[in-house]
């Protein structure tokens, strides 16, 4: 039995695309000749990366937290090159707030973020694909912490712990409509991040428990979108490609027993 044709993304819309992993995302997929609509709510940064690339790179901003104007968004990201075929939620909130400690607001605006702006996204450009008939991909950045909990990350964690499910859910209810729906799920990754700053001794902390020698970079989240939203992942949806160093396999910190 033949395989369907495979084909490459060629449209793709980024969030979180002003620094860090998004950044590393939107780059590579340039690289392999996509479009990409960037999409932050950090314009200048936006407008900087778009002068850095010599690839086709459009900016928007977007901000996460207004749900009732996303899909007015994805509307208008499909008109500037006239289509979408990728997704990729890569734009998430990462502070540190201890439990007992937490606001409400707090943690509303990381669900709001690293959630309720993924439903709302994907839906929307769901709708959009199976209108148009063309199948496509959605690629969410999940984390470790969606199986692992960790101190003062209770709104974090279980952010990523519903995007895992939301990234089943999708995917079995689209596979009908030939899109992939799938996710990412980082270990540490180094990034100068002016948005979600981490402590030396938190980092110190984390990299002392990785079993692989070298910090990660964005460029390795970036190479396994690619590799999501490529030919050679065809058969791949409601997957968590962990790419993480080895740090889920547990702790190499640990003396021998």
């Amino acid at each position: 039995m033949s395989t369907p044709e495979r084909k490459q993304p060629r449209i793709a819309l980024v969030t979180g695309a002003a620094g860090g992993i998004g950044a590393a995302i939107a780059r590579r997929l340039s690289k392999e000749g996509v479009k990409v609509v960037l999409a932050d709510l950090r314009a200048d940064h936006l407008a900087a990366l778009v002068a850095e690339n010599s690839g086709p790179f459009a900016a928007l901003e977007v901000d996460l937290t207004d749900r009732a104007s996303l899909p007015d968004f994805v509307d208008r990201a499909w008109e500037v090159f006239g289509g979408l075929d990728t997704l990729i939620n890569a734009a998430g909130l990462y502070p540190s707030a201890p439990l007992l400690e937490m606001r409400d607001d707090q943690w509303d605006q990381v669900m709001d973020v690293n959630l309720s702006a993924v439903f709302s996204l994907s839906r929307a450009f769901a709708r959009r694909v199976v209108d148009a008939g063309t199948g496509g991909h959605i690629v969410n950045i999940s984390s470790g912490a969606s199986a692992r909990a960790r101190r003062g990350a209770a709104h974090y964690c279980t952010s990523k712990a519903g995007l895992d499910m939301l990234t089943k859910a999708f995917a079995l209810e689209l596979a009908e409509h030939r899109i992939h729906v799938n996710a990412v799920s980082p270990g540490f990754i180094e990034v100068d991040s002016e948005v979600n700053p981490l402590g030396a001794d938190y980092v110190r902390s984390i990299r002392g428990g990785q079993p692989w020698p070298r910090a990660g970079v964005p460029e390795d989240i970036a190479g396994a979108v690619a590799y999501l939203c490529g030919p050679d992942a065809e058969w791949i949806t409601g997957a968590s490609l962990s790419v993480d160093g080895g740090a889920g396999t547990g702790n190499a910190a640990l003396p021998l027993s």
